[in-house]
Protein backbone atom coordinates (compact mmCIF):
# COMPACT_ATOMS: atom_id res chain seq x y z
CA UNK A 1 0.00 0.00 0.00
CA UNK A 2 2.39 2.59 1.22
CA UNK A 3 4.42 1.68 -2.38
CA UNK A 4 1.29 2.32 -4.55
CA UNK A 5 1.05 5.59 -2.77
CA UNK A 6 4.49 6.60 -2.86
CA UNK A 7 3.94 5.53 -7.02
CA UNK A 8 0.60 7.93 -6.84
CA UNK A 9 2.77 10.83 -5.93
CA UNK A 10 5.24 10.61 -8.04
CA UNK A 11 2.94 9.95 -11.19
CA UNK A 12 1.32 13.20 -10.08
CA UNK A 13 4.97 15.20 -9.67
CA UNK A 14 5.73 13.71 -13.18
CA UNK A 15 2.28 14.96 -14.40
CA UNK A 16 2.72 18.54 -13.40
CA UNK A 17 6.27 18.72 -14.13
CA UNK A 18 5.32 18.22 -17.53
CA UNK A 19 2.43 20.16 -17.59
CA UNK A 20 4.40 23.17 -15.89
CA UNK A 21 7.48 23.06 -18.72
CA UNK A 22 5.14 22.36 -21.66
CA UNK A 23 2.93 25.39 -20.97
CA UNK A 24 5.58 28.17 -20.60
CA UNK A 25 7.51 26.66 -23.54
CA UNK A 26 4.25 27.20 -25.43
CA UNK A 27 4.09 30.56 -24.24
CA UNK A 28 7.91 31.14 -24.86
CA UNK A 29 7.23 30.34 -28.76
CA UNK A 30 4.61 33.21 -28.87
CA UNK A 31 7.16 36.01 -26.51
CA UNK A 32 10.78 35.02 -27.63
CA UNK A 33 10.65 33.64 -31.18
CA UNK A 34 10.89 37.24 -32.95
CA UNK A 35 14.40 37.29 -31.49
CA UNK A 36 15.53 34.82 -33.91
CA UNK A 37 15.30 37.28 -36.98
CA UNK A 38 17.66 40.73 -36.89
CA UNK A 39 15.52 43.08 -38.73
CA UNK A 40 18.25 44.95 -40.39
CA UNK A 41 16.27 46.18 -42.82
CA UNK A 42 13.20 47.25 -40.70
CA UNK A 43 13.24 51.10 -41.72
CA UNK A 44 11.72 52.97 -38.53
CA UNK A 45 12.30 56.27 -39.23
CA UNK A 46 14.84 57.28 -36.34
CA UNK A 47 18.51 56.67 -36.02
CA UNK A 48 18.16 53.69 -33.17
CA UNK A 49 19.23 49.80 -33.69
CA UNK A 50 15.50 48.58 -35.37
CA UNK A 51 15.58 45.22 -33.19
CA UNK A 52 16.72 47.18 -29.69
CA UNK A 53 13.35 49.10 -30.43
CA UNK A 54 11.59 45.95 -31.27
CA UNK A 55 12.77 44.43 -27.94
CA UNK A 56 11.81 47.66 -26.43
CA UNK A 57 8.23 47.77 -27.31
CA UNK A 58 7.48 44.40 -26.21
CA UNK A 59 9.33 44.37 -23.43
CA UNK A 60 7.51 47.26 -22.62
CA UNK A 61 3.91 45.22 -22.70
CA UNK A 62 5.57 42.48 -20.69
CA UNK A 63 6.58 44.85 -18.11
CA UNK A 64 3.08 46.79 -17.93
CA UNK A 65 1.43 42.61 -17.48
CA UNK A 66 3.64 42.19 -14.20
CA UNK A 67 2.80 45.53 -12.89
CA UNK A 68 -1.37 44.32 -13.88
CA UNK A 69 -0.47 40.92 -12.17
CA UNK A 70 0.65 42.21 -8.89
CA UNK A 71 -3.36 42.50 -8.45
CA UNK A 72 -4.86 40.01 -10.74
CA UNK A 73 -2.13 36.97 -9.81
CA UNK A 74 -2.42 37.47 -6.29
CA UNK A 75 -6.24 37.87 -6.16
CA UNK A 76 -6.95 35.26 -8.54
CA UNK A 77 -9.42 32.20 -7.81
CA UNK A 78 -8.34 28.94 -9.49
CA UNK A 79 -11.79 28.60 -10.94
CA UNK A 80 -10.38 30.85 -13.31
CA UNK A 81 -7.19 29.72 -14.23
CA UNK A 82 -7.67 27.94 -17.52
CA UNK A 83 -9.75 30.77 -19.02
CA UNK A 84 -6.74 33.31 -18.44
CA UNK A 85 -4.45 31.08 -19.73
CA UNK A 86 -5.72 30.31 -23.47
CA UNK A 87 -6.80 33.88 -23.81
CA UNK A 88 -3.63 35.62 -22.50
CA UNK A 89 -1.51 33.56 -24.87
CA UNK A 90 -3.99 33.43 -28.09
CA UNK A 91 -4.39 37.20 -28.15
CA UNK A 92 -0.28 37.09 -28.24
CA UNK A 93 -0.22 35.10 -31.16
CA UNK A 94 -2.94 36.63 -32.90
CA UNK A 95 -0.69 39.72 -32.62
CA UNK A 96 2.57 37.85 -33.82
CA UNK A 97 0.30 37.60 -37.17
CA UNK A 98 -0.50 41.17 -36.89
CA UNK A 99 3.37 42.20 -36.07
CA UNK A 100 3.86 40.31 -39.73
CA UNK A 101 1.03 42.04 -41.86
CA UNK A 102 1.57 45.51 -40.46
CA UNK A 103 3.85 47.85 -41.88
CA UNK A 104 7.18 48.84 -40.26
CA UNK A 105 6.44 51.99 -38.41
CA UNK A 106 3.56 49.89 -37.09
CA UNK A 107 5.24 46.40 -36.09
CA UNK A 108 6.64 47.83 -33.04
CA UNK A 109 2.84 48.45 -31.74
CA UNK A 110 1.99 44.94 -32.30
CA UNK A 111 5.03 43.68 -30.33
CA UNK A 112 3.75 45.76 -27.36
CA UNK A 113 0.56 44.19 -27.62
CA UNK A 114 1.97 40.74 -28.08
CA UNK A 115 4.06 41.02 -24.78
CA UNK A 116 1.02 42.89 -22.75
CA UNK A 117 -1.02 39.88 -21.97
CA UNK A 118 2.18 37.27 -21.95
CA UNK A 119 3.45 38.22 -18.17
CA UNK A 120 0.86 37.30 -16.76
CA UNK A 121 1.20 33.54 -17.92
CA UNK A 122 3.81 32.49 -15.28
CA UNK A 123 1.94 33.92 -11.85
CA UNK A 124 -1.05 31.38 -13.58
CA UNK A 125 0.96 28.63 -13.80
CA UNK A 126 3.13 28.96 -10.82
CA UNK A 127 -0.33 29.09 -8.86
CA UNK A 128 -0.72 25.55 -9.90
CA UNK A 129 2.44 24.52 -8.24
CA UNK A 130 2.86 26.99 -4.87
CA UNK A 131 2.62 25.75 -1.33
CA UNK A 132 3.45 22.02 -1.98
CA UNK A 133 6.35 19.71 -0.22
CA UNK A 134 7.94 19.06 -3.79
CA UNK A 135 7.70 22.72 -4.97
CA UNK A 136 11.19 23.34 -5.59
CA UNK A 137 11.23 20.16 -7.69
CA UNK A 138 7.85 21.71 -10.07
CA UNK A 139 8.94 24.59 -10.05
CA UNK A 140 12.26 23.79 -11.12
CA UNK A 141 10.90 22.04 -14.29
CA UNK A 142 8.43 25.40 -14.71
CA UNK A 143 12.14 26.96 -14.81
CA UNK A 144 13.69 25.20 -17.22
CA UNK A 145 12.12 27.23 -20.17
CA UNK A 146 13.92 29.99 -18.67
CA UNK A 147 17.33 28.27 -20.01
CA UNK A 148 16.05 25.28 -22.85
CA UNK A 149 12.66 26.67 -24.19
CA UNK A 150 14.19 29.99 -24.81
CA UNK A 151 16.85 28.65 -26.64
CA UNK A 152 14.46 26.21 -28.95
CA UNK A 153 12.23 27.98 -30.02
CA UNK A 154 14.97 30.57 -31.28
CA UNK A 155 16.76 28.11 -32.87
CA UNK A 156 13.46 27.14 -34.82
CA UNK A 157 13.44 30.45 -35.69
CA UNK A 158 16.45 30.61 -37.18
CA UNK A 159 15.77 27.17 -39.13
CA UNK A 160 12.56 28.22 -40.43
CA UNK A 161 14.29 31.53 -42.38
CA UNK A 162 17.30 29.42 -43.01
CA UNK A 163 16.10 26.12 -43.97
CA UNK A 164 12.58 26.83 -45.10
CA UNK A 165 13.14 30.59 -46.37
CA UNK A 166 9.99 32.27 -44.09
CA UNK A 167 10.32 35.90 -43.87
CA UNK A 168 11.56 36.67 -40.37
CA UNK A 169 8.38 38.77 -39.82
CA UNK A 170 6.13 35.91 -40.51
CA UNK A 171 8.88 33.67 -38.85
CA UNK A 172 7.21 34.21 -35.07
CA UNK A 173 3.86 33.99 -35.65
CA UNK A 174 4.28 30.38 -37.91
CA UNK A 175 6.64 29.29 -34.83
CA UNK A 176 4.29 30.24 -32.21
CA UNK A 177 1.61 28.37 -34.32
CA UNK A 178 3.85 25.10 -34.31
CA UNK A 179 3.73 25.24 -30.30
CA UNK A 180 0.39 26.50 -29.75
CA UNK A 181 -1.31 22.70 -29.64
CA UNK A 182 1.09 21.86 -26.76
CA UNK A 183 0.80 24.76 -25.11
CA UNK A 184 -3.35 23.35 -25.26
CA UNK A 185 -2.49 20.05 -24.50
CA UNK A 186 -0.31 21.67 -21.01
CA UNK A 187 -3.14 23.68 -19.88
CA UNK A 188 -5.54 20.71 -19.93
CA UNK A 189 -2.83 18.78 -18.21
CA UNK A 190 -2.74 21.45 -15.56
CA UNK A 191 -6.47 21.66 -15.07
CA UNK A 192 -6.63 17.41 -13.72
CA UNK A 193 -3.67 18.21 -11.39
CA UNK A 194 -4.88 18.12 -7.89
CA UNK A 195 -5.10 20.46 -5.36
CA UNK A 196 -2.17 20.76 -2.43
CA UNK A 197 -2.78 18.26 0.55
CA UNK A 198 -3.48 19.19 4.46
CA UNK A 199 -0.04 17.59 4.86
CA UNK A 200 1.53 20.47 2.02
CA UNK A 201 -0.45 23.18 3.65
CA UNK A 202 1.04 22.05 7.34
CA UNK A 203 4.44 22.50 5.96
CA UNK A 204 4.64 25.26 3.81
CA UNK A 205 1.67 27.69 4.73
CA UNK A 206 -1.76 27.40 3.08
CA UNK A 207 -1.78 29.94 0.49
CA UNK A 208 -4.39 32.18 0.18
CA UNK A 209 -5.09 35.42 -2.34
CA UNK A 210 -3.70 38.63 -0.84
CA UNK A 211 -5.90 41.66 -1.26
CA UNK A 212 -4.79 44.85 -1.28
CA UNK A 213 -4.28 45.11 2.79
CA UNK A 214 -2.72 41.93 2.89
CA UNK A 215 -0.34 43.84 0.59
CA UNK A 216 0.79 46.43 2.99
CA UNK A 217 0.69 44.23 5.80
CA UNK A 218 3.47 42.05 4.50
CA UNK A 219 5.44 45.07 3.46
CA UNK A 220 5.46 46.77 6.45
CA UNK A 221 5.98 43.66 8.35
CA UNK A 222 8.89 42.71 5.90
CA UNK A 223 9.65 45.84 3.42
CA UNK A 224 13.63 46.44 3.88
CA UNK A 225 14.08 42.53 3.45
CA UNK A 226 12.12 41.84 0.64
CA UNK A 227 13.53 45.38 -0.53
CA UNK A 228 17.08 43.90 -0.82
CA UNK A 229 15.24 40.77 -2.66
CA UNK A 230 13.92 42.69 -5.07
CA UNK A 231 17.20 44.33 -5.76
CA UNK A 232 18.96 41.41 -6.24
CA UNK A 233 16.24 40.12 -8.57
CA UNK A 234 16.00 43.67 -10.89
CA UNK A 235 19.95 43.01 -11.59
CA UNK A 236 19.90 39.56 -12.17
CA UNK A 237 16.63 40.44 -14.45
CA UNK A 238 18.48 43.11 -16.32
CA UNK A 239 21.93 40.66 -17.34
CA UNK A 240 19.36 37.69 -17.81
CA UNK A 241 17.18 39.86 -20.23
CA UNK A 242 20.19 41.35 -22.16
CA UNK A 243 21.90 37.94 -22.58
CA UNK A 244 18.50 36.33 -24.04
CA UNK A 245 17.33 39.11 -25.89
CA UNK A 246 20.47 39.66 -27.99
CA UNK A 247 22.02 35.94 -28.11
CA UNK A 248 21.80 35.76 -31.29
CA UNK A 249 24.07 39.16 -31.93
CA UNK A 250 26.35 37.70 -29.39
CA UNK A 251 26.99 34.26 -31.60
CA UNK A 252 27.24 36.24 -34.92
CA UNK A 253 30.06 38.99 -33.28
CA UNK A 254 32.21 36.29 -31.90
CA UNK A 255 32.05 34.06 -35.46
CA UNK A 256 29.24 31.07 -34.96
CA UNK A 257 26.25 33.22 -37.10
CA UNK A 258 26.12 29.93 -39.39
CA UNK A 259 25.74 27.56 -36.08
CA UNK A 260 22.15 28.31 -34.74
CA UNK A 261 22.34 25.32 -33.19
CA UNK A 262 24.95 26.37 -30.59
CA UNK A 263 21.84 28.91 -29.42
CA UNK A 264 19.98 25.72 -27.69
CA UNK A 265 23.41 23.09 -27.48
CA UNK A 266 24.99 25.67 -25.27
CA UNK A 267 21.65 26.30 -22.60
CA UNK A 268 21.47 22.55 -22.05
CA UNK A 269 24.45 22.04 -19.68
CA UNK A 270 22.99 25.21 -18.18
CA UNK A 271 19.89 24.05 -17.70
CA UNK A 272 21.06 20.69 -16.20
CA UNK A 273 23.17 22.35 -13.49
CA UNK A 274 21.21 24.74 -12.54
CA UNK A 275 17.77 22.71 -12.62
CA UNK A 276 18.80 19.82 -10.08
CA UNK A 277 20.92 22.39 -7.52
CA UNK A 278 17.35 24.27 -7.70
CA UNK A 279 15.39 20.72 -7.29
CA UNK A 280 17.77 19.82 -4.90
CA UNK A 281 15.71 22.46 -2.32
CA UNK A 282 13.18 19.54 -1.64
CA UNK A 283 15.87 17.28 0.35
CA UNK A 284 15.98 20.60 3.06
CA UNK A 285 12.68 20.25 5.02
CA UNK A 286 13.59 23.65 7.33
CA UNK A 287 12.40 26.67 5.43
CA UNK A 288 15.58 28.66 6.90
CA UNK A 289 18.11 26.09 5.77
CA UNK A 290 16.55 26.21 2.18
CA UNK A 291 16.49 30.07 2.19
CA UNK A 292 20.07 30.48 3.40
CA UNK A 293 21.46 27.85 1.24
CA UNK A 294 19.81 29.49 -1.83
CA UNK A 295 21.13 33.14 -1.05
CA UNK A 296 24.62 31.64 -0.79
CA UNK A 297 24.21 29.94 -3.87
CA UNK A 298 23.15 32.81 -5.69
CA UNK A 299 26.48 34.21 -3.90
CA UNK A 300 28.14 31.63 -5.69
CA UNK A 301 26.44 32.37 -9.17
CA UNK A 302 27.38 35.66 -8.67
CA UNK A 303 31.06 34.67 -8.76
CA UNK A 304 30.60 32.79 -11.37
CA UNK A 305 29.42 35.48 -13.90
CA UNK A 306 32.32 37.39 -12.32
CA UNK A 307 35.25 35.18 -12.86
CA UNK A 308 34.13 34.07 -16.62
CA UNK A 309 33.66 37.17 -17.41
CA UNK A 310 36.94 38.38 -16.15
CA UNK A 311 38.80 34.90 -17.74
CA UNK A 312 36.98 36.09 -21.05
CA UNK A 313 37.89 39.29 -21.22
CA UNK A 314 41.45 37.98 -20.74
CA UNK A 315 41.45 35.94 -23.73
CA UNK A 316 41.64 32.55 -21.03
CA UNK A 317 38.28 30.88 -21.68
CA UNK A 318 36.42 30.20 -25.59
CA UNK A 319 33.46 32.34 -26.07
CA UNK A 320 31.54 28.91 -25.47
CA UNK A 321 33.01 28.34 -22.45
CA UNK A 322 32.21 31.90 -21.22
CA UNK A 323 28.51 32.11 -22.58
CA UNK A 324 27.79 28.53 -20.27
CA UNK A 325 29.31 29.88 -17.45
CA UNK A 326 27.69 33.19 -17.42
CA UNK A 327 24.13 30.79 -18.16
CA UNK A 328 25.12 29.22 -14.94
CA UNK A 329 25.90 32.56 -13.79
CA UNK A 330 22.98 34.50 -13.93
CA UNK A 331 20.05 31.10 -14.04
CA UNK A 332 21.53 29.71 -11.07
CA UNK A 333 20.19 32.41 -8.63
CA UNK A 334 17.32 33.50 -11.18
CA UNK A 335 16.04 30.38 -10.76
CA UNK A 336 16.20 30.36 -6.99
CA UNK A 337 14.20 32.95 -6.87
CA UNK A 338 11.40 31.53 -9.08
CA UNK A 339 11.41 27.78 -7.64
CA UNK A 340 12.56 28.48 -3.61
CA UNK A 341 13.57 31.68 -1.99
CA UNK A 342 10.15 33.12 -2.48
CA UNK A 343 8.44 29.91 -2.15
CA UNK A 344 10.49 29.41 1.10
CA UNK A 345 10.16 33.24 2.68
CA UNK A 346 6.56 33.03 2.71
CA UNK A 347 6.92 29.51 4.63
CA UNK A 348 9.20 31.00 6.92
CA UNK A 349 7.82 33.96 7.84
CA UNK A 350 4.56 31.58 8.33
CA UNK A 351 2.43 34.39 6.58
CA UNK A 352 -1.23 33.21 4.86
CA UNK A 353 -0.48 34.82 1.37
CA UNK A 354 0.95 33.70 -1.51
CA UNK A 355 3.85 33.68 -3.95
CA UNK A 356 2.60 35.70 -7.01
CA UNK A 357 2.53 38.97 -4.92
CA UNK A 358 6.21 38.75 -4.13
CA UNK A 359 7.37 37.76 -7.55
CA UNK A 360 5.31 39.84 -9.00
CA UNK A 361 6.18 43.35 -7.34
CA UNK A 362 10.12 42.18 -8.42
CA UNK A 363 9.41 40.90 -11.67
CA UNK A 364 7.59 44.09 -12.42
CA UNK A 365 10.48 46.61 -11.39
CA UNK A 366 12.98 43.69 -13.10
CA UNK A 367 11.20 44.19 -16.06
CA UNK A 368 11.26 48.46 -15.85
CA UNK A 369 14.76 48.55 -15.14
CA UNK A 370 15.72 46.15 -18.30
CA UNK A 371 13.81 48.35 -20.66
CA UNK A 372 15.63 51.72 -19.04
CA UNK A 373 19.44 49.73 -19.51
CA UNK A 374 18.28 49.52 -23.32
CA UNK A 375 16.62 52.72 -23.30
CA UNK A 376 20.24 54.03 -21.53
CA UNK A 377 22.56 52.48 -24.23
CA UNK A 378 20.51 53.80 -27.38
CA UNK A 379 20.62 57.85 -25.60
CA UNK A 380 24.22 57.53 -25.00
CA UNK A 381 24.50 56.66 -28.61
CA UNK A 382 26.90 53.63 -27.58
CA UNK A 383 29.23 52.05 -30.93
CA UNK A 384 30.66 49.08 -29.12
CA UNK A 385 29.99 46.11 -29.51
CA UNK A 386 26.91 44.16 -28.34
CA UNK A 387 29.19 41.17 -26.38
CA UNK A 388 31.41 44.21 -24.80
CA UNK A 389 28.21 46.04 -23.43
CA UNK A 390 27.28 42.62 -21.99
CA UNK A 391 30.69 42.21 -20.45
CA UNK A 392 30.45 45.68 -18.47
CA UNK A 393 26.72 45.05 -17.23
CA UNK A 394 28.36 41.59 -15.24
CA UNK A 395 30.82 43.46 -13.93
CA UNK A 396 28.67 46.23 -12.49
CA UNK A 397 25.31 44.01 -11.94
CA UNK A 398 27.76 40.89 -10.16
CA UNK A 399 30.03 43.23 -7.54
CA UNK A 400 26.43 44.91 -6.93
CA UNK A 401 24.63 41.51 -6.10
CA UNK A 402 26.87 40.24 -4.45
CA UNK A 403 26.85 43.13 -1.64
CA UNK A 404 23.23 43.07 -1.84
CA UNK A 405 23.15 39.33 -0.78
CA UNK A 406 25.17 39.54 2.42
CA UNK A 407 22.82 42.40 3.35
CA UNK A 408 20.19 40.20 2.83
CA UNK A 409 20.64 37.12 4.81
CA UNK A 410 21.77 39.38 7.92
CA UNK A 411 18.37 41.17 7.97
CA UNK A 412 16.08 38.02 7.80
CA UNK A 413 18.05 36.06 10.14
CA UNK A 414 17.43 38.77 12.61
CA UNK A 415 13.69 39.01 11.64
CA UNK A 416 13.09 34.99 12.22
CA UNK A 417 15.18 35.58 15.68
CA UNK A 418 13.03 38.33 16.26
CA UNK A 419 9.81 36.64 15.15
CA UNK A 420 10.77 33.48 17.58
CA UNK A 421 11.43 35.36 20.68
CA UNK A 422 7.93 37.14 20.22
CA UNK A 423 6.32 33.53 19.56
Amino acid sequence: MATQMISKKWLHTSWLMVAGFLCYTGMYAVRKSFLAGQYVDLALGFKADPKTVLVISQVLGYMLSKFIGIKMISEMESSKRVRWLIGLVGFGLVMLLVFAMLPPQLKIIALFLNGLPLGMVFGVVLSYLEGRKNTELLAAALSATFIFSTGLVKTVGVILIQEYGIDEYVMPFATGLLFFPIFLLSVWMLNRSKKPSSEDMAERTERMPMDAQKRKTFLRQNGLGYLGLVLIYIFLTIIRDFRDNFVVEFWSELGYAQEPELITLTEIPVAMVVLVLAALGILIRNNQRAFNMGMWLTLAGTATLLLSTFLFQESLISPIAWMISTGMGVYLPYILFHCLLFERLIALLHYRGNVGFLFYTADALGYLCSVAVLFLKEIMDYRGTWTGFFVSLNFISGLSIAFLVLITIFYFRRRVSQNRSLA
